[in-house]
């Protein structure tokens, strides 16, 4: 595997993060979604790049003090190999760069996979939203991490 490369999200990566969306969600955001956050702030979309394709991407809502992470997605092909954690870094950085005080995200109860990814990046389960998600109805972890 190539080197991980992290950058913004442009107009032209709208395909490739739908793709990754349907793969990854089972209520994957539509193309006219994810078209609309790209570059709009305060939403800041980054794509993963790795093998010379993009293969995964992570998003933040920066509102006040806080970056609250919307999805992170990578191609099931790619998973293991170090491209959620560089996501993350970046949201991390950005947020750090911009004055958050802490980040914030809900993840599915069972994704355990996503929480050990979290939980090594410093976030803490602080509660849980019950039947937060559809198609199955789950409940969400919510998890935060102090800047």
């Amino acid at each position: 595997m190539n080197e991980i490369k992290i950058r913004a999200a442009m107009s032209t990566d709208v395909d490739n993060i739908a793709f990754i969306e349907e793969e990854c969600f089972s209520t994957p955001w539509s193309r006219a979604s994810i078209a609309g956050v790209i570059s709009h702030a305060p939403w800041h979309l980054f794509v993963a790049e790795c093998d010379g394709r993009v293969v995964g991407y992570g998003g933040v809502y920066l509102i006040l003090d806080e970056g609250q992470i919307s999805n992170i997605g990578v191609l099931g092909s790619y998973r293991s190999r170090g491209i959620g954690s560089a996501i993350v870094d970046a949201i991390t950085k950005l947020c750090v760069r911009e004055g958050c005080a802490k980040i914030t995200l809900e993840l599915r109860k069972s994704n355990d996979a996503a929480r050990a990814l979290y939980e090594k990046h410093g976030f803490v389960a602080v509660g849980e939203r019950p039947n937060f998600y559809s198609n199955p109805s789950e409940n969400a972890i919510l998890m935060d991490k102090a800047l």
